[in-house]
């Protein structure tokens, strides 16, 4: 009898929470006028085992920074991003955008929070600070690089212009008051794509050079080294040599994992994080709008001298940017999303991205986030940095801010051998470089759901 009864509680509990869930989603999303807005774009990054762990962008200030006019600044930017304002209700393994009772509080600490826990009012964008630098923590299933940095921009204008009395508006930096973009919330993963299926399309290799470090991580522990250039130089290097900062970025790494490595049997792939929102009409879309492009590196590519090599690296990356390759890569893309929506709860689907877990893009990965847009309160920043924990290998985050490119080498282990192979290729070219000390870091996995202790 008493589990009978027990029983009928715990079926009237669950009915009255699911259909609390059910009426949340149906009454908001990345705006309040949203409705039944269940994440596709980036899914994938919603079911790993220990939670995806947060990207952050970090600002380092000349001067330290106030907590007052940050949550000032802070109040007026979330007005013109209310997508950003939100949290995630999960039902059935499926996870929707609702908008957040809990308005975003930028706390002073040390300490990052998980995204989508308690501590930071359920947000998957959290802003925090310490000292001299500012931290916007967020999570990859919400957005992409591209996605927060208008945000990133319309806070640092704010709150320059509150702590430094700066007027200028950038040019196109988001101001409160403005309507969104047409096309700023849409999801672009909602539907497969047309493309010209009669065209030859280009195949490159993912069989590549491994790095030795990347075969299994010893340890929790996270590296990076933050690396500084000139912007003008490195910059004048690119036009000499018919290069893009990302291809001169690729070149140099390339090259130098080569020198570290003569005896290489496979190529070197730099394996290029790429925005397709233009191939798929959305342009303006917040959301994960990501695929992986290559570059590859062998012997006889190597032969050949810089200007060259940068020509055909334009040419791999043009023809990976087609617009039908785009599509038809979207709708390859689509037939995972469509896989995951097809089971029927979370720990289903997370036995399928559970294969995906362990896969890493040999040799490494670059992501350039590109040209900040700050005007003349660039001058009160002294730099700007991207970077995760959970790194497989190594990765390297590149940013354009002010006078000064910042790479930051993301890796699973200690070792400064890359960092300064990149430095050997960048000195060779007249482009000076400051290295930091290896820093050992972490960025929390979210909270989005119960996870196991590790």
């Amino acid at each position: 009898m008493a589990n009978s009864l027990q029983e009928a509680f715990h079926n009237v509990h669950q009915a009255l929470v699911r259909g609390e869930k059910e009426t949340l989603i149906r009454q908001s999303g990345s705006t309040a006028a949203g409705h039944h807005e269940k994440i596709r774009s980036g899914q994938s990054y919603l079911y790993k085992k220990y939670g995806m762990e947060s990207e952050v962008i970090e600002i380092r200030f000349r001067q330290k920074v106030s907590g007052s006019f940050l949550n000032q600044a802070l109040s007026q930017a979330i007005c013109r991003y209310p997508y950003f304002n939100t949290r995630l209700v999960e039902k059935d393994g499926d996870f929707y955008i609702v908008q957040n009772p809990n308005a975003p509080v930028a706390r002073r600490t040390q300490k990052l929070a998980r995204l989508g826990h308690i501590s930071c009012g359920y947000h998957l964008v959290d802003i925090t600070y310490y000292d001299f630098s500012v931290y916007v923590a967020f999570h990859h299933a919400l957005c992409d690089g591209r996605g927060i940095k208008p945000f990133v921009e319309t806070l640092l204008y704010y709150y320059c212009q509150l702590r430094y009395k700066t007027a200028a508006r950038p040019e196109g930096v988001r101001l409160a008051g403005e309507p969104l973009l047409e096309g700023e919330t849409l999801d672009p993963f909602l539907h497969k794509y047309d493309f010209d299926a009669s065209k030859e399309f280009i195949s490159l290799s993912r069989d590549a050079c491994a790095l030795p470090e990347s075969a299994a991580k010893a340890g929790e522990a996270n590296y990076r080294y933050e690396i500084t250039l000139p912007h003008d130089r490195f910059m004048a290097v690119c036009r000499e040599n018919n290069a893009t900062p990302v291809i001169l970025l690729s070149l140099l790494m390339s090259r130098g994992i080569a020198a570290l490595y003569p005896d290489y049997d496979k190529p070197i792939n730099a394996n290029i994080a790429t925005d397709m929102r233009a191939a798929l009409d959305a342009p303006n879309t917040f959301k994960n709008c990501v695929r992986s492009m290559i570059l590859p590196y062998d012997r006889e590519f190597a032969a050949r001298t810089l200007k060259e090599q940068a020509t055909q690296y334009r040419e791999l990356l043009a023809r990976q940017r087609d617009r039908d390759f785009c599509r038809r890569e979207a709708n390859n893309m689509m037939g995972l999303f469509d896989r995951l929506d097809a089971l029927d709860s979370y720990e289903e689907k997370q036995k399928i991205m559970a294969f995906f877990e362990d896969m890493a893009l040999p040799t490494y990965v670059v992501s350039y986030l590109g040209q900040f847009v700050l005007g003349e309160n660039a001058a009160h920043i002294s730099g700007m940095h991207l970077y995760n924990s959970g790194t497989a290998g190594l990765g390297i985050n590149m940013i354009a801010c002010g006078d000064r490119f910042t790479l930051d080498f993301k890796q699973s282990f200690p070792s400064d051998k890359y960092a300064k192979a990149f430095v050997r290729e960048a000195e060779a070219l007249g482009i000076d470089c400051e290295v930091s000390e290896a820093i050992a870091f972490e960025t929390p996995g979210d909270s989005i759901v119960r996870h196991p202790e590790k």
